[in-house]
């Protein structure tokens, strides 16, 4: 059986990251016959999958404006307590000085970095450590990149959980309920501590995070503003954010090239479909490596390139070629990756232990910050 988060914690280190290699090929082998299946078997592969879906925690929320329904877990799991709760954050430009936040305050109270001489804005929906908060730009605006800007648009927010979602499983995407078990699966390791749901654009998943019973908080971040309010419109409307109901959940705008945590704080980092809209992937790498704590995880899912669902019978390689089928949007406003890629990101930034679930031109990939050796 898994151990406990504090049996883990308890442990040498070295126990520790064989533990956490236990369970990655715990989940390796779970989805093995999803990640070799044929083209023509993909559907054979998702109900292989689904029959050994009760291996992983499940938890359902809504993907749409009204729940219906609270989330369900496993009759082991535990409700962690929604209280007493502090979120630590730090100033995006120095990264030194530090605060402790509380979900959902109640009262605009915004934010001092003595060092840099700067006030950063934190409201009612949102605390914002962008680099920009709190200032009114005269003249230097600088040019975000396409994919980026999209998701800051009310409408494009409005839409994403009212089919805009629901559409990416054109390339495989097997829906929330799934993707979210195949992510808790890998984020295993960090059960009973808190994660951070990066680019969380409308709360798809932080409420399945929050409801599940398996973190003691969860830090809902995004750059889009108004995805930030789309987030707390649904936590409030579906009554997670109700006392004792699930983890406290913060809202925070942050620029994932510029994380406001403090290094070797964070336990777990997840970003469903997001990789592909972020300007530059490498810095946002880089910046995931540096905050996550020795043992912990990364966590993400994305788009692959055209030539992905025959590269997975004939080889990445060998296909190639066809990936330059890819074509208006893409090179503009997102980025489809191939997996060699993805693992080539997580290798230079140090992060270990590289796993992946493919289907079609799926990916939901996992890396691991190494422990510190003694």
């Amino acid at each position: 059986q898994p151990c406990s988060p504090q049996a883990l914690r308890d442990r040498h280190p070295k126990h520790l990251h064989q533990h956490r290699q236990a369970e990655t090929g715990h989940v390796r082998s779970m989805f093995a016959a999803q990640r070799c299946a044929p083209v023509q078997g993909r559907r054979n592969a998702q109900q292989h999958s689904s029959r050994h879906a009760h291996l992983i925690v499940r938890a359902a929320a809504p993907s749409t404006a009204k729940a219906t329904s609270s989330a369900s877990v496993s009759s082991s799991t535990t409700r962690l307590p929604a209280t007493d709760v502090s979120f630590q954050t730090c100033c995006p430009i120095c990264q030194s000085h530090t605060w402790n936040l509380t979900a959902f305050s109640s009262r605009a109270t915004n934010l001092n970095c003595p060092r840099c001489n700067r006030t950063f804005q934190s409201g009612e929906a949102f605390t914002d450590l962008t680099l920009t908060s709190g200032l009114k730009q005269r003249a230097f605006n600088q040019k975000g990149w396409g994919g980026q800007e999209l998701f800051r648009s009310p409408l494009v927010s409005f839409v994403y959980e009212r089919g805009w979602r629901q559409g990416f499983a054109w390339a495989g995407f097997p829906g929330a309920d799934k993707e979210f078990d195949i992510a808790m699966g890998f984020l295993r390791p960090a059960y009973g501590d808190q994660v951070v749901d990066m680019s969380c654009g409308s709360g798809l998943f932080t409420r399945r995070f929050a409801r599940s019973g398996q973190f003691s908080g969860v830090i809902a971040a995004d750059f889009s503003e108004s995805m930030l309010q789309q987030t707390k419109a649904y936590l409030q409307e579906d009554g997670t954010t109700a006392a004792g109901s699930s983890a406290p959940v913060l809202l925070l705008r942050a620029d994932v090239g510029r994380l406001p945590f403090a290094t070797g704080s964070v336990a777990a980092i997840h970003a469903g479909a997001a990789i592909h809209c972020w300007p530059n992937p490498q810095a946002a790498l880089a910046e995931i490596s540096r905050v996550l704590k020795p043992g912990g995880v990364f966590v993400a899912s994305t788009f692959l390139v055209a030539g992905a669902p025959l590269g997975k019978i004939l080889g990445d390689d060998l296909v190639r070629p066809l990936n330059g089928l890819d074509s208006g949007l893409v090179g503009k406003q997102y980025k489809w990756w191939e997996e060699a890629e993805l693992r080539d990101l997580c290798e230079m930034v140090g992060l270990e232990d590289f796993t992946c679930v493919r289907d079609w031109r799926f990916i939901l990939f996992s890396a691991t910050k190494p422990m510190l050796m003694e």
